[in-house]
C-alpha cells in the first residue's frame, strides 16, 4: 500500500468516526459536559479505526477446525467431520490412532472392509512435514515394497480448498491419502479398502466427505 492511498485512508477514517461520534451522541441526549462528549468521541473513533485497519491489512488466515482431547498420554487432536449417512466415528479407534475414525455402521472395527481416517498435522513444532509435499513424500517412503503411487484427480472441499488425491496400491489394501492445508494446519485424509469391490463401492463415500468438509463444520 503506498504512502499517498494510506493517508487518503487515515483522512477518510478520520470523517467517519466523527459522523459516527455526532450520531450516537445525538441519540443518547449527551449535550454538556466535557467528560461525556469526550468518551462518545472517542470510543465509536476506536471502533471505526479497529474495522478499517482490520479491512486494510486483512484478517488473519482461518484455521481446520480441530478436536482436542486430553489423555494420560498427552493431548490429541483431529479434524472435525461431517456426518456420512450410515457411517459412525469409532471412538476407541480415534482415541488410539490420535484420528477421526468414521466406520460404516453395523460392523466391527476391527475387521472392517473399509474405514476412514483424517488427521491435522500442526505447520509449527510439527519436525516430520511442513509442507503438503513433504506430506505425501513422508507416506510414499513408509508405504509397503512394492506399492504403486498414482495421483488421482484433485476433489475440493465446500470452501473451494483443494484436495490433492494419491492412490496407494498394494496386495491386499488399497487406500487413498487426500492431502490438503488450512492456516497453520496440514490435513491428511486417508481412504482404506480391504478388497478392490470395497473400495469401488465406498470411495464415492469418501469422496462425498471431502465435498461436504468445511473449515467450519456446525453440529
Amino acid at each position: 500500500m503506498g504512502l499517498v492511498q494510506l493517508l487518503f485512508g487515515l483522512r477518510s477514517l478520520r470523517l467517519r468516526s466523527r459522523l459516527v461520534a455526532i450520531t450516537i451522541t445525538h441519540n443518547t441526549g449527551v449535550k454538556t459536559g466535557t467528560k461525556m462528549r469526550s468518551e462518545s468521541f472517542v470510543l465509536p473513533r476506536l471502533l471505526v479505526l479497529l474495522t478499517c485497519l482490520s479491512g486494510l491489512f486483512g484478517a488473519a488466515p482461518a484455521s481446520a477446525e480441530m478436536l482436542d482431547f486430553s489423555t494420560p498420554q498427552g493431548v490429541i487432536s483431529w479434524p472435525k467431520l461431517p456426518d456420512i449417512p450410515d457411517w459412525h466415528q469409532d471412538q476407541e479407534s480415534s482415541l488410539r490412532l490420535a484420528a477421526n475414525c468414521v466406520i460404516p455402521d453395523g460392523v466391527d472395527p476391527a475387521s472392517a472392509d473399509v474405514k476412514i481416517e483424517a488427521r491435522g498435522f500442526p505447520r509449527r513444532g510439527n519436525s516430520g512435514s511442513t509442507s503438503l509435499d513433504q506430506l505425501l513424500e513422508s507416506d510414499r517412503a513408509a508405504a509397503p515394497a512394492g506399492t504403486q503411487v498414482k495421483q488421482l484427480a484433485d476433489v475440493a472441499d465446500k470452501d473451494g480448498t483443494p484436495f490433492h488425491l494419491y492412490a496407494f496400491a498394494s496386495p491386499g489394501s488399497n487406500r487413498v491419502e487426500a492431502y490438503s492445508e488450512e492456516g497453520e494446519y496440514l490435513l491428511a485424509f486417508t481412504f482404506f479398502a480391504r478388497s478392490q469391490a470395497a473400495y469401488d463401492s465406498n470411495f464415492p463415500v469418501f469422496v462425498g466427505l471431502i465435498r461436504k468438509y468445511a473449515k467450519e463444520i456446525p453440529w
